[in-house]
């Protein structure tokens, strides 16, 4: 086997941070439209537009179908094209591998595969849950492989394998950091395939490596829950170890796609050494409790450390967050001790700091970057992390980092820094009790943000409303604050801490450069209201004795 590829520099260091060599690196930016990958002229206006935001990290999709048209016939024009353009553009680059599964479908799969029926099984569902994603009467039917067909998964393998083999070769300067294997996979409408090929699945024995994984599993894993309900067999079918409900059934999935994606990432990994990962549609979530309603067997909340151990070959398995509560989404992925990312999200700033932050992200990638507005929160955000990056993966290397987003009608936030307690609020609520102290009051007033979106993009994203701050340390006493619309208050234990000095950070070129010393009345508004801004906080500590 040919291992000539294996030269990425890109890794993770025991403490889960992702360096390029021995630099930490963060992965800053978005993810293309789903197609906007598909010619060599749409990668180009996608990715400048990209950088023109102020990122530093592009998510790009290789489509299977356009990568292998004809059966070992292979066609990467459009990889040379991603990697070029990155390069030319000092971008990050993460291919994204569209192969059997995208969305819990095949449309990304090759004509020759979706076509030869007896080859390539399709999964069986008996749509038994209510609110089908992507499905309603009169639908045209979309593809849905079989996990469960070895035929796929040697070819969804050999085209993987090609595709980080010719990768490998051509990108002699790393500009891939990671790939995606496979894209929110599983299976809708069913808890779980019921194809003859996965009835046959279903009726044989559990693997051990499962068993010992339900006997060591935590107090919370459904995986632990089904075994010792059903009297913590040594073996046996699924049936008999984890029962015939949909809980089970989603084990199953689990299991099986995820050793499906090891399998690919596993052929691909002989030519490259680069991080590998995949994604997640999330489930369970507010009106939607059944697996089916999401992918069932992708890598789900519930199914986590079935992926883990199902997929080794994985650094880690990342959330697509969209739902409102992204802070318990978060949380739920940096609970499985994996490095942690998020490959989409909405257009939210005060979920990028929160990610960065207060979950110590690698990265973030906001999902339609190349309709994302040059001139939204995000953007800002983007820009300003993107030029104190080193900064900010040291600060999250040594645990002295946080991030404030403030609620509407909530208490203050909260967040640790080092040994400091950074409690935060919205500044245009403090300006107005202060105001209704001496008898003026004013009326309830948003923060005046821009649209995130371009005008357009089908799906218009409004502006983040809550006021929300990175804070991390660059030396003893001494923080950086990335925000917009915040009054920020600090503490310690002994509460011996004041402000000593505020300067502006001004962003020059894509350089930062200190703008004002802040004082007086300006030192309530350390970051803009009516837009992102940053600064550098210097405090100073006074002796118990003072």
């Amino acid at each position: 086997m040919s291992t000539s590829g294996n030269h990425s520099r890109w890794a993770f260091d025991d403490d889960m941070r992702l360096r390029q060599g021995n630099e930490l690196r963060l992965l800053l930016g978005g993810q293309v439209h789903n197609s906007s990958s598909s010619s060599a002229a749409t990668i180009r206006r996608s990715f400048a537009h990209t950088r023109r935001l102020g990122a530093n990290t592009v998510l790009a999709p290789v489509s299977w179908a356009l990568t292998e048209p004809q059966e070992g016939v292979f066609d990467f024009d459009l990889v040379d094209t991603m990697i070029e353009e990155a390069r030319r553009l000092s971008l990050r680059l993460v291919p994204l591998w569209f192969g059997a599964f995208k969305n819990a479908a095949s449309t990304y799969a090759p004509r020759w595969v979706r076509a030869d029926l007896e080859r390539f099984p399709r999964a069986v569902v008996q749509a038994k849950v209510r609110g089908n994603a992507f499905h309603y009467s009169g639908v045209t039917p979309t593809p849905v492989l079989s996990v469960f067909s070895e035929n796929l998964r040697a070819a969804d393998a050999a085209a993987f394998e090609a595709f980080l083999a010719h990768v490998a070769k051509v990108d002699t300067t790393d500009v891939v950091a990671m790939v995606q294997v496979e894209n929110e996979s599983g299976i809708l409408r069913d808890s779980r395939d019921r194809s003859a090929l996965a009835e046959e699945a279903w009726a044989g024995q559990v693997p051990s490596e499962l068993i010992v994984l339900a006997r060591a599993g935590r107090a919370d894993s459904l995986l632990r829950e089904l075994w010792t309900a059903h009297g913590e067999r040594e073996s046996g079918t699924w049936a008999e170890v984890f029962g015939e409900g949909s809980g089970a059934d989603e084990v199953f999935m689990a299991w099986s796609i995820g050793s499906y994606v090891q399998h690919v990432a596993e052929r691909g990994r002989v030519h490259s050494r680069v991080p590998m990962y995949t994604n997640a549609w999330l489930g369970p979530q507010p009106g939607q409790d059944e697996p089916g309603q999401w992918p069932s067997g992708g890598p789900a909340s519930r199914v986590v450390d079935v992926w883990r151990t199902a997929a080794p070959s994985l650094s880690f398995v990342a959330p697509d967050i969209y739902v409102d509560d992204a802070d318990s989404a978060m949380r739920v992925y940096t609970s499985h001790n994996q490095p942690f990312f998020v490959p989409e999200s909405r257009l939210r700033a005060g979920e990028l700091v929160r990610a960065i932050g207060s979950y110590r992200a690698i990265g973030w990638s906001a999902f339609g970057i190349d309709g994302a507005n040059p001139d939204g929160q995000v953007a800002a955000v983007l820009t300003f992390l993107s030029a104190l990056e080193s900064d900010i993966a040291e600060a999250q290397r040594a645990r002295r980092i946080g991030a404030v987003v403030v609620e509407r009608d909530s208490s203050p936030a909260e967040t640790r820094v080092g040994d400091l307690t950074v409690s935060a609020r919205g500044l245009n609520d403090i300006v107005r009790t202060f105001l209704l102290d001496v008898g003026v009051q004013l009326p309830d007033a948003a923060l005046p943000v821009p649209d995130e979106t371009l005008p357009q993009e089908p799906v218009p994203t409004p502006g983040e409303q809550r006021p929300f701050a990175l804070v991390f340390a660059v030396a003893d006493d001494e923080l950086v604050v990335v925000g917009q619309g915040v009054k920020l208050d600090f503490a310690t234990s002994d509460g011996g801490v004041e402000i000593d000095s505020v300067t502006e950070l001004l962003l020059e070129k894509g350089e930062l450069v200190p703008g004002r010393v802040l004082n007086g009345d300006e030192r309530l508004q350390v970051v803009p209201v009516d837009r992102v801004g940053a600064a550098k906080i210097t405090l100073l500590r006074l002796s118990q004795d003072q």
